[in-house]
C-alpha cells in the first residue's frame, strides 16, 4: 500500500519516465536492454565472436584516478556502474562520476576528483542508475538520493529516513541499489528494505521496512543488487539468498535460490545457490545477471572471497558465466577465466556485459 513519504521529493521525477526504453539498473550497477545483435545482410558471414574477458579501461596492478584511454586509466574501485542507451558507461568515484565510452575512453563527467582530506562538496556514489534524457540517479554513503543533470550539477530529490540507535550501525540506512523503471520511479533499496519511489512523492514497499533499529555494531555499507525491466518488474537480490520477482501488482515469488542457504551452485530454480549480490543486470530477452563478490565458506568452515557472474533465464535457470569459487584476481581471456571484486554491471544490449572488477571496467563477450 502505498503511503506519503516524507522525503524531499522533487518534481525533477516527472520528467524521466516516458522516454525510457530500456530496463536500466546499480548497485553498482544498472543494466540495460536491447534486442541483441543485428542479423547480418543475406549471403554475408555473421563474424565469429568468441565469449571472453578483456579489460576495457583501467590497470588490474595499478589503482588511482586518471583519466585517458584503455589501459592508460586509473580507477580506484570497485565501483557502482550503469550505462546509457548509447552504450556509454558511467562510474562512481571520489566527489565525481565518470564516462567510459564504449571504446574505453575514460573521462571526468561530473565533479572533481578529491581525497579524503580535500572534499569538494560533491556526492561520491555508492550507487548509480541511468535514465532518459541524460539523467544519472545517484544514493551516497549517507540517506540523500541525487538527480545528476547532463550539465553535472546534482540536485537532492529525496532524503532517506534515519534509522534509530544512530552510531556505528547507521549504515545499514544508506541506499545500497538504485534503478530506474520506464514511469519515473526509483527503485531504491536500503538494508533494511526496498521501495518504488513515484515522482508523486509516494512510495510503495517492496520488501521488508523502510528504516529500523541500526544497532550497537560497526555496519559496512554493502551493494546490494536490483534491476528493473520494461514492465515495471523489479528484480531484487534478497539478504536471504535467494533473488526475487516482484510485479506491478506487488506480487513476490522467488525467482532462484533456496531461503537461507547460501552457495555457489548452479541449477534450476531452488535448487540454484547465491551468496553476497551486489548488483544485477537485465538484458533484452528478459535474462537476469548477478554480480556475486561475497565471502563464501567451504565444509571445512574457511571462507574465501568469491566474485562470480551469474546468468538467471526467465524460468529461473542459473549458470555460471564468468569467475571461479575460492578466486577473486583478475584472469583474462576465455570463459569463464577469474574477476577481482565486483562492485557494478552492466549489459549493452549487443551480447556484451562491463563489470567493475577490482580497479578495471572490463567487458564479457556473453556466450
Amino acid at each position: 500500500m502505498a503511503s506519503t513519504i516524507t522525503l524531499r521529493l522533487r518534481p525533477l521525477l516527472n520528467a524521466i519516465g516516458a522516454g525510457l526504453s530500456m530496463a536500466l539498473c546499480i548497485a553498482c550497477g544498472g543494466g540495460g536492454g536491447g534486442t541483441g545483435n543485428a542479423t547480418p545482410p543475406v549471403g554475408t558471414t555473421p563474424p565469429v565472436v568468441t565469449p571472453a574477458i578483456s579489460v576495457l579501461a583501467g590497470s588490474p596492478t595499478e589503482s588511482g584516478e586518471v583519466d585517458g584511454s584503455g589501459t592508460a586509466a586509473r580507477f580506484i574501485g570497485p565501483t557502482p556502474l550503469t550505462i546509457d542507451t548509447s552504450g556509454n558507461l558511467y562510474a562512481g568515484a571520489s566527489c565525481a562520476i565518470r564516462k567510459i565510452t564504449p571504446s574505453g575512453v575514460v573521462s571526468l563527467y561530473a565533479g572533481t576528483y578529491c581525497t579524503g582530506t580535500t572534499q569538494n562538496g560533491f556526492p561520491t556514489a555508492f550507487a548509480l542508475a541511468a535514465a532518459s534524457g541524460g539523467r544519472l540517479f545517484m544514493t551516497d554513503y549517507g540517506l540523500d538520493v541525487f538527480e545528476v543533470s547532463p550539465t553535472g550539477t546534482t540536485r537532492t530529490v529525496a532524503v532517506l529516513e534515519a534509522p534509530t540507535g544512530g552510531g556505528r550501525g547507521a549504515g545499514i540506512g544508506f541506499g545500497n541499489g538504485l534503478a530506474v523503471d520506464a514511469a519515473g520511479n526509483l527503485i531504491v533499496t536500503t538494508g533494511f528494505g526496498a521501495r518504488r519511489l513515484s515522482p508523486s512523492g509516494s512510495y510503495t514497499m517492496l520488501e521488508g521496512a523502510a528504516s529500523g533499529e541500526a544497532g550497537l555494531n560497526t555496519y559496512v555499507p554493502e551493494r546490494r543488487g536490483v534491476a528493473v525491466d520494461a514492465a515495471g518488474t523489479v528484480y531484487l537480490a534478497s539478504y536471504d539468498a535467494t533473488i526475487l520477482r516482484i510485479d506491478t501488482a506487488g506480487k513476490t515469488t522467488v525467482l532462484a535460490g533456496s531461503s537461507g542457504q547460501s552457495g555457489a551452485r548452479d541449477g534450476t530454480g531452488a535448487d540454484a545457490r547465491f551468496y553476497g549480490i551486489v548488483a544485477l543486470a537485465l538484458d533484452g530477452q528478459g535474462n537476469l545477471y548477478a554480480a556475486e563478490s561475497g565471502l563464501l565458506r567451504d565444509s571445512s568452515g574457511i571462507s574465501t572471497r568469491t566474485t562470480l557472474i551469474r546468468k538467471i533465464t526467465p524460468a529461473g535457470v542459473v549458470t555460471t558465466i564468468a569467475g571461479k569459487p575460492g578466486v577473486n584476481e583478475l584472469q583474462t581471456g576465455a570463459l569463464p577465466g577469474s574477476l577481482s571484486l565486483l562492485g557494478g554491471i552492466a549489459v549493452d544490449g549487443k551480447g556484451n556485459l562491463y563489470a567493475s572488477s577490482g580497479s578495471t571496467i572490463v567487458k564479457i563477450v556473453l556466450p
